[in-house]
């Protein structure tokens, strides 16, 4: 039992090593993924009949400005890519450096 728990022991320290040396490649293929990611259209049923998210939910209370869900959904639905989201935009030109 022991000579098993000492080999596995290795094979472990072998394998934390052997990750280690490929985490120093990801940065540069992690670019070329997010690069793809950022160019894909997130809703590729935008502009069809049968878009889900083209759906909304509103309301208001008193005389305060009335609140829709549209608003969360549409720069979603209507994006062009991923990377044109807002706020996912600055993220993905981020990584594809």
């Amino acid at each position: 039992m022991a000579v098993l728990a000492t080999a596995g022991a290795a094979l472990g320290v072998a394998a934390a090593t052997a990750s280690a040396a490929e985490a120093q490649v990801l940065p540069d293929d992690a670019g070329q993924v997010v690069g793809t990611v950022a160019d894909l259209k997130p809703n590729p049923l935008a502009g069809t009949g049968v878009d889900p998210l083209d759906n909304g939910l509103g309301t208001q209370v008193a005389d305060f400005r009335g609140v829709e869900s549209r608003e969360v959904t549409g720069p979603v639905a209507q994006a062009e890519s991923v990377g044109s989201i807002p706020g996912v935009g600055a993220v993905t030109d981020t990584l594809r450096r």
